[in-house]
């Protein structure tokens, strides 16, 4: 079992019992889950995450007031509770810092995106990194009887508004085209390996990105990028194999029109690389044509870019350039 699921096993037969002794006429106001940092709250960990930052663990959320009042006694509580099962491989908190784990729902959600309820207007949402944002609807909300918590991971949940949406899809497009379509194979050319596979690892990120935002789905942080993506159910299980192609020595074949952008010969292997770049690209083109965001017939995402870009309503945000998304 995953930390995850040993959390929350732990919380039913161990954790919820004991609230009920030591709490009860309180213990029906607090909520209970596993939510946030580290690879345990997205369900990737495995034997290699248990070296550090692993094991059970459990949030409490108080409301305002019952922090307050009971905030030190429930601290106690869990202290307690843990030293009396030296048997559990419980995680340590040095990954959160001064993140607590008995908190309220205000609190949880000020320490992670800065805003107690969540960000409301399209400058908020501009401010909190998408990162921060994918830790608040991971992991699992066990218990939450006043549905305060989980009125905020709704919200959360219920994405980007639109036009911002369409905005870092417009941004992503473009700078996927820069790197994979343009700049790769112009770093390619002038045996400039280093920069060759920065950019082909930045239009990687970029396609993962338009991925995520093709989905409705927050980005996690780039360590976990790609695997979350894989569950994605829009695009990843096309675009997952094609991204493993670009650092493999499979051949792939492809007509591939390179135009005035091959001056000087490539590696057959960084030609098949083009290709698969062009295969990639392809595919969000016709993804992107299927939401109904572009009409283009191109493969190139800069035209897809600027044609998402067009149908963005907010006039302040339609302004800023791309670059800044």
């Amino acid at each position: 079992m995953n930390a995850l699921d040993l959390s929350e096993r732990f919380f039913f037969e161990m954790a919820l019992p004991s609230l009920q002794r030591e709490f009860p006429l309180e213990w029906q106001r607090m909520g209970a889950g596993l939510v946030g940092n580290g690879s345990d709250c997205f369900g990737f960990d495995d034997e290699i995450s248990r070296d550090h930052d692993w094991g059970v663990e459990l949030f409490v959320w108080l409301s305002e007031r019952d922090y307050e009042s009971l905030g030190d006694d429930v601290r106690a509580w869990k202290r307690e509770l843990w030293t009396h099962h030296p048997e559990v491989a419980f995680r340590e908190v040095s990954s959160y810092g001064t993140h607590e784990t008995i908190t309220t729902p205000d609190r949880f959600y000020q320490h992670l995106v800065g805003f107690p309820h969540g960000p409301s207007s399209v400058l908020e949402w501009r401010r909190v990194p998408e990162e921060s944002l994918a830790l608040c609807v991971n992991g699992r909300v066990f218990s939450d009887p006043l549905g305060e918590f989980s009125l905020t991971r709704q919200h959360l949940l219920e994405y980007y508004p639109e036009d911002l949406r369409r905005k870092k899809i417009a941004a992503r497009c473009l700078a996927a085209a820069q790197t994979g379509q343009y700049n790769f194979l112009r770093c390619a050319q002038r045996g400039d390996t280093v920069a060759k596979e920065l950019t082909l690892s930045r239009f990687a990120q970029d396609v993962i990105h338009l991925v995520f935002l093709l989905n409705r789905r927050y980005m996690p942080y780039y360590k976990w990028s790609y695997r979350a993506m894989c569950d994605l159910e829009v695009l990843s299980t096309d675009v997952a194999p094609e991204l493993e192609r670009l650092w493999s020595d499979e051949v792939v074949e492809g007509e591939l029109d390179l135009g005035t952008r091959l001056v000087f010969e490539v590696s057959s292997r960084d030609r098949c690389r083009a290709v698969v770049v062009e295969r990639i690209c392809s595919l969000i083109a016709c993804e992107l044509r299927r939401q109904g965001l572009s009409g283009s017939s191109s493969s190139f995402l800069v035209e897809h870019g600027e044609a998402v870009q067009a149908t963005i309503n907010d006039p302040d945000l339609a302004r800023i350039p791309t670059q800044y998304e």
